[in-house]
């Protein structure tokens, strides 16, 4: 008698997919808004990639960032849980005025938290998250006035809540 078994597996693929996003941020500074655009690969569970985007907390700034998601899948759900870190840029980093000038740089941009997905198309999902978000700005504020030279540099950590709702294909 001869016997042969064989198991048959579905070879894990690398898909390309992109994470859209708009959403608002809240902390000690009035509401700001949020949008994001992520695109990267998955493979199996996990996702990396590369985001974009405006925030408009207390300052607005472009953050550009490294990102990075699993998914997890509960009953008939799925969440995930996400991290970026980087940097932004500041949209207006440099000001003149008469006796003065001030000056902007983006520091580091971190945000942190989880999220739930639900499918709408074959590919396609909306998606809702919740997260910490951080954003470090340091303002330098120097006098052009050569009577009464100054030199002020003020250090900003932002800690706040970003909600954000999107779509991924």
């Amino acid at each position: 008698m001869i016997s042969k078994n064989t198991l048959s597996q579905a070879k894990a693929v690398i898909q390309f997919n992109s994470y859209n996003a708009v959403g608002i941020v809240a902390g000690n500074a009035p509401i700001g808004y949020t949008f994001q655009t992520v695109n990267g690969v998955k493979f199996k569970n996990w996702f990396a990639g590369a985001g974009f985007g405006t925030d408009n907390y207390f300052m607005a700034t472009l953050p550009l960032f490294a990102d990075i998601k699993r998914e997890f899948k509960l009953h008939k759900s799925l969440f995930f849980l996400y991290a970026d870190i980087g940097g932004h840029f500041i949209a207006n980093d440099k000001k003149v005025a008469a006796n003065f000038t001030t000056s902007t740089k983006g520091n580091l941009y971190f945000d942190a938290g989880l999220g739930i997905k639900m499918q709408t198309t074959r590919k396609g999902h909306l998606f809702f998250s919740a997260g910490n978000a951080l954003k470090n700005i340091t303002q330098t504020m120097a006098s052009t006035d050569s009577g009464f030279p100054y030199k002020n540099e003020f250090v900003y950590k932002l800690s706040r809540i970003s909600i954000r709702a999107g779509y991924q294909f």
